[in-house]
């Protein structure tokens, strides 16, 4: 399980091609008045470096093949790095969106190039695929079909995940003749600051509750902890054999020293049947969220490997049509997130300071984070075991 693909990361505004750029330094440097600006340019040295530190890993690591990567940022100069890649693993990404079958092609050639083979799609309403000013009330049932349908056109590629809204009627019933269409799980959005809208164990959804238990029907639940995390805990005494995947870290990963932090894990001490995912959540948030990693790698690694019999990959980037979300783009979602977990150092252009999506106050030109550089042992775990435990490959 060790050998890299070869990938290349792009930092910054799309330019020419990084061995084009590579070229070009190259022949600058070889002019006098070149050196002389490079001599003057103290940013050089420091990303210098980083080239340097990089060419030493692969060299040590003996990564059999690898390109040169373009960095750049705003007041970084274009730079040729060696990336050693991405590992080799079956990846099942457990935690995802679409928005309408259209847009899943570019999706698609995106996870071709990051190693991504299967992916579980769980149905939104309208507020999550189209923004916060559409309801929660609007396009569950319609988007719960498409992933349906894509799903039985892909099955190979696919895990379907139907979504309810607590109180619609006829949420049993509606349910169960999405098992039988071929949803392998429940999607639940009522943990949600931006969707709570009733107590989690509203009496008319214990009926939900005791059907996914009985049956084994798992659920990927959005739970704040910190916000309701007691509400949580009553539904999971009341049916502690039910299988949920709450996504985000319990939505801790904010505080990964705090009070909602620990909670979260005695939670996963005391259900077995209780799953978390590696997202955080789109752009700025995703952004957070690997901040929080790099800052904080030691309280991570420890979760890693004291859960790692629990723990999914997952992205959460929600695959639309936005403009922005260019397969290019998703492409980079997908590499950062995997980067997160295999390497000590790597690079994400939306971290980089002048990014609309960087960290404030957080002084990093390049995007350069650190990563929990985990064992393959952890990687195959979350990447491949887990997922093929809950869903198996038909």
């Amino acid at each position: 399980m060790g050998r890299g693909k070869n990938t290349s990361l792009m930092l910054g505004e799309e330019s020419k091609n990084a061995v084009e750029e590579a070229e070009v330094i190259s022949t600058g440097a070889r002019s006098k008045a070149s050196r002389r600006e490079t001599l003057a340019n103290s940013t050089f040295y420091v990303v210098l470096l980083v080239a340097v530190s990089n060419f030493v890993t692969y060299t040590v690591t003996k990564v059999s093949s690898a390109r040169p990567a373009k960095f750049t940022g705003p007041g970084a100069a274009a730079l040729a790095v060696v990336d050693p890649g991405l590992k080799e693993f079956h990846v099942v990404n457990a935690h995802e969106h679409l928005y309408k079958r259209s847009h899943l092609d570019k999706y698609l050639k995106a996870c071709k190039a990051t190693g991504i083979e299967r992916t579980l799609f769980v149905a939104s309403s309208a507020r999550t695929l189209m923004g916060s000013g559409f309801g929660i009330a609007e396009y569950n049932e319609k988007n719960s079909r498409d992933i349906l349908n894509a799903a039985k056109e892909m099955p190979e590629r696919i895990i379907p995940f139907c979504t309810l809204r607590p109180g619609d009627p006829g949420n049993l019933e509606k349910l169960k003749a999405y098992v039988a269409e071929g949803a392998k799980g429940l999607k639940l959005y009522s943990g949600h600051a931006q969707f709570y809208e009733k107590p989690l164990d509203t009496e008319e959804m214990l009926p939900i509750y005791a059907y996914c238990e009985e049956s084994g029907l798992p659920i990927c639940w959005h739970v704040n902890m910190r916000l309701y995390g007691k509400e949580f805990r009553r539904v999971m005494a009341r049916f502690p054999e039910l299988t949920v995947i709450i996504p985000h870290f319990g939505v801790t990963f904010y505080n990964p020293k705090g009070r909602s932090f620990r909670a979260f894990q005695e939670l996963l001490d005391t259900y077995p049947n209780l799953y978390t995912d590696t997202s955080f959540g789109t752009r700025g948030i995703l952004v957070n969220g690997l901040g929080m990693v790099s800052r904080h790698r030691d309280v991570f690694r420890a979760f890693f490997e004291k859960y790692s019999d629990r723990i999914l990959f997952g992205t959460d980037m929600v695959v639309t049509g936005n403009p922005e979300k260019t397969e290019g783009w998703i492409e980079a979602v997908l590499r950062a997130c995997r980067d997160v977990l295999e390497k000590d150092t790597y690079y994400f252009y939306m971290a980089a300071r002048g990014s609309n999506y960087a960290l404030r106050g957080w002084p990093n030109p390049y995007g350069m984070l650190r990563g929990l550089a985990l064992e393959d042992e952890i990687l195959q775990k979350v990447y491949e075991t887990n997922a093929a435990r809950l869903f198996p490959a038909e």
